[in-house]
């Protein structure tokens, strides 16, 4: 017998396919410069598609026999005069509804230039809201700043002195909240940091205003909800933008079931355009997994859950085997090696129940510590685990796991111990990672780590020869949603001034064909979307964009400046550059 939930799942999933576009005539893409990601034929320059679907592509005569074949006569012919056609990107690591929040009003804090102009920024939006309102920032990376030093609240709580405010670091894994926040989220020199987190206090005891990782929920606990706009309104305003990027696909890393709601109701009436691999946030997965099958449906598919072993490297929070080589010692004077946030036996636990009702796991881990704990807890959950079916189960391809294609990932993996490097592709764990991460933070990994340790950091070409999967994304609204620029930083490891020259230990870059593919077949791979997107072949789905130039023989720097041209989701045009 159904479920009401299971009832309501279908209803909604019947209603998306109505909402399906009309069956048109086929389109005809011809004199295009298309890169495939198919072995069998990787560049070619003609495409046929009807209602969404690739119908053939290849050569212009090969696709001409086969509209003959098929009894095709008529078609819309589209001259793509020599424009280069990719298949649509996919970020294997993003947040959407921070990312829309920052589209429809929250403080963009990722161009202060200092903590003064940081406080300034806020200052201004104070002076155009009522006493009392709360002002939420985010984006602010101190490692960028003259003075690196992270900020205290004094400056902060001196300038806005009535309004509370409460501003996320670039990782989102620290936040600095000012004196009025304080005060109502009942902060005082006694409270103790909770487990997984620290409350940073100074010299005399007293708090900094910084609360990292798992002390970030003393203040937003007391936020009230709805401030950067309801759910819905952001995730519309982030596709928006990931549209425009090139991106035809997103992984949203932690969700909560209410957010899932959202999801479902949005694909229902065809609002969602993107395709979204959704993660159920860890502390919610059990009961989600006991009352919800896992959804595959159009546009959404919901088959995994997130979870984190620790915090970043940028906050000192990312959990190491040794001490930090620039905070040895922590506040009591024991070594310090950073924040561990969960116990890998909870992660074990969680791999377990998932993969019993026939979900997966996400963990984040960027210390080395962190990536052989989640390693090892992977490793005992599936060393006797034997796969089942439900009798009620709709058949999907996530439903036949083995411990080769369970299709458990690492979100981040950033510093990896090369003894661990070999394991990811022996366990079929996938190295979910973001190219951007190692431009933005070569500036200070030496600093953090050493450089030794630094060798094992943002390790991909390691990877890849080990023969991993390696899907790549951006973590955005971290770092830009832009995956063009993750192609770049993945092929050069230099910043957009080209420095370090040759890039950053410049033995684990990558190639451009590999980058494009860990951004859509690999990237497509860590969904289970493989047989559907990734690459565009005949019998799948018409995920592709349009681009102003050859990504994959222009100079290098030059892969940054791509501009996307025409975004297309089941053969849908959904964005066209003005």
């Amino acid at each position: 017998m159904m479920t009401t939930r299971r009832l309501a799942v279908a209803a909604l999933a019947l209603i998306a396919l109505l909402a399906l576009p009309a069956r048109a005539q086929p389109n005809l893409y011809f004199n295009a410069n298309i890169y495939t990601m198919d072995p069998a034929q990787p560049r070619v320059d003609t495409m046929l598609v009807e209602d969404g679907l690739i119908l053939a592509i290849g050569s212009n005569r090969g696709v001409q026999d086969s509209m003959r074949q098929q009894g095709i006569r008529v078609v819309r012919k589209i001259d793509m005069g020599g424009k280069t056609i990719l298949p649509g990107l996919i970020d294997a690591h993003g947040h959407m509804i921070s990312l829309g929040a920052i589209g429809l009003g929250v403080l963009d804090l990722r161009a202060a230039a200092s903590y003064e102009d940081m406080v300034n920024i806020v200052r201004d939006r104070a002076s155009h809201v009522p006493a009392g309102t709360w002002i939420i920032g985010r984006g602010w990376d101190n490692e960028s700043w003259a003075d690196k030093r992270l900020p205290h609240h004094g400056a902060l709580s001196k300038a806005i002195p009535d309004n509370p405010v409460w501003l996320s670091r670039v990782d989102g894994h620290a936040g600095l909240a000012n004196e009025k926040a304080m005060q109502l989220a009942g902060v005082s020199s006694a409270m103790t940091s909770p487990a997984g987190g620290e409350i940073v206090r100074d010299q005399n005891r007293l708090p900094t205003g910084l609360f990292v990782d798992n002390a970030e929920s003393v203040i937003s606990a007391v936020i009230p909800e709805g401030l950067t706009g309801t759910a819905e309104e952001c995730i519309l305003q982030a596709q928006k933008m990931c549209l425009a990027a090139g991106l035809t696909g997103v992984h949203d890393a932690g969700l909560s079931p209410d957010e899932v709601d959202t999801y479902l109701r949005l694909e229902a009436s065809g609002a969602l355009k993107i395709r979204v691999y959704g993660m159920v946030h860890a502390k919610e997965a059990p009961a989600y997994f006991a009352e919800h099958p896992p959804y595959d449906g159009f546009k959404l598919t919901v088959v995994s859950a997130k979870a984190y072993m620790d915090g970043a490297m940028g906050s000192r929070g990312a959990w190491l085997m040794a001490p930090y080589a620039d905070r040895p010692t922590g506040p009591e004077g024991q070594p310090y090696t950073g924040l561990q946030v969960s116990q890998p036996a909870e992660i074990e636990a969680l791999v377990r129940d998932g993969l019993a009702h026939n979900y997966t796991v996400c963990t984040h881990a960027i210390g080395d510590r962190a990536n052989r704990e989640v390693l090892n807890a992977y490793a005992r959950a599936i060393n006797d685990w034997q796969p089942v079916t439900p009798a009620d189960a709709t058949p999907r391809r996530y439903q036949w796991f083995t411990s080769a294609d369970a299709r458990l990932r690492v979100e981040h993996a950033q510093l990896l111990s090369f003894d661990d490097v070999p394991r990811f592709a022996a366990m079929g764990v996938i190295a979910s990672m973001q190219p951007t991460h190692c431009t933005s933070d070569m500036r200070w990994v030496d600093a953090r780590v050493g450089e030794e340790r630094a060798r094992g950091a943002y390790a991909w070409a390691s990877l890849l020869k080990s023969g991993a999967h390696l899907a790549f994304g951006s973590d955005f609204p971290v770092e830009s949603e832009n995956p063009f620029l993750g192609i770049y930083a993945a092929v050069t490891r230099e910043n957009l001034d080209g420095e370090p020259a040759g890039g950053f230990h410049p033995e684990q870059r990558v190639t451009r064909e590999e980058a494009l593919r860990a951004y859509t077949i690999e990237a497509a791979y860590a969904a289970f979307w493989d047989e559907r997107v990734g690459s565009l072949e005949a019998n799948k789905l018409a995920d592709f964009i349009v681009i102003d130039r050859d990504v994959m023989t222009c100079d290098a720097r030059e892969i940054a400046d791509t501009k996307v041209l025409e975004t297309y989701s089941y053969g849908e045009l959904v964005y066209r550059a003005e």
